[in-house]
Order: structure tokens, then sequence, then C-alpha cells
């Protein structure tokens, strides 16, 4: 079992390589947001959504929110959009998984792989919020309760904190850890077999 001052060393590199790209936000914060909205619109336009889903920049009046997620509804031809922020879809938990695997007391190499395959998982796992909401809205009819459930949806699962702080952790868990891992955490060593 991991000592308490590895344990602490851990948290420590974690807070620091978390806070510091969370700081980096007003620098690079416009660039991802741009990454975001671009690869998002390359996603729906490569599914055919293009024609009825579009992710176009935004400036809310409180600065929170960065993009917005416009969607035309085929079956009253109104429009329907959502106002969302690029930093809690996808900066802030590609954050998080970056300061996770980078401080993992695993080798180097391990460490690449792990960070080249988070990173991957979690840019899948923001755009999969976004396409989401653009798959579902223009199917959804008005006044409904698929309708209210699609907000309840914009809610806990687009727009929530919780869910950019726990999917990162299970991204971590995936791409990071192993059976041995495990069992060393666990506190068991595996036993010798002798002849």
């Amino acid at each position: 079992m991991p000592s308490g001052r590895s344990i602490a060393a851990f948290a420590v590199k974690l807070l620091v390589i978390y806070g510091a790209l969370a700081a980096s936000w007003p620098l690079c914060g416009p660039a991802y947001a741009f990454f975001l909205r671009e690869s998002g619109n390359v996603l729906f336009e490569a599914v055919g959504a293009r024609d009825h889903g579009r992710i176009r920049p935004y400036t809310s009046p409180d600065g929170m929110n960065d993009t917005v997620l416009w969607v035309r509804v085929p079956a009253d031809g109104l429009a329907v959009e959502v106002t969302v922020s690029s930093w809690l879809i996808g900066f802030q938990p590609t954050s998080l998984l970056i300061g996770l695997v980078v401080a993992t007391p695993v080798s180097t190499r391990r460490r690449l792989w792990a960070l080249f395959a988070g990173l991957v998982m979690v840019h899948a796992f923001a755009l999969g919020r976004l396409a989401t909401f653009v798959i579902l809205a223009p199917v959804v009819l008005p006044d409904t309760f698929w309708a209210q459930a699609l907000g309840w949806f914009v809610i806990y699962f687009i727009d929530s904190p919780a869910v950019s702080c726990f999917v990162p952790v299970l991204i971590w868990v995936a791409v990071t850890m192993r059976r041995e891992d495990a069992r060393r955490f666990a506190g068991s060593t595996p036993k010798k077999v002798t002849a």
C-alpha cells in the first residue's frame, strides 16, 4: 500500500499542475474554445448534422459562457440555442486529467501513453457532450416531457461540474492503472510460486 508520504506527494503535484493549468485559462482559453468549437463543427459535418446544428462563439454578459450550440428543429423550423462554457465542457476535465496522469508515480513511457490516450478520450467526452444535444434537440417536440428531459440533460450532463470532475477520474483510472497497481493499492502482494 502506498505510504502517506507518496499519497501527499501525489496530491501536491496534482494540485500544483491543475492549479497552473487552471490559472492559464485567461491566456489559452480563447484558443481552446476555438479548438473545441471547430472540432465539434468538423464532427457535425462528418455525420451530416451540419445542416441543423452549429457551434459558434458567444459572449455572455457574465463572461462565463463562450460557446453557443445552435440547432434547427425540423418540426417547426425554429432554432434552439443553448450557451455553454468551453472551460466547463472541456478545459477543466482536460486540466484535471493532465494533473492526475502527470502526478501518478509510474514510468515516463507509461505516463506519456496514458497522457496521449487520456487526452483523446477526454476530448471525445467533451465532443460527446456537445454532440448529444445537437443530435437530440431536433427530434424533441416542444412542450412535451422529452423537452423537459432535454432541459434536465443540459443541466445535469452538459453543464454539470460534477460530471466534469468525475469522468476525467474514470479516464485516468482506465488509461493509467494496471492490475498490479490495484494489488499494490490494496496492500496485497502476489504470492511466489515455489517448485
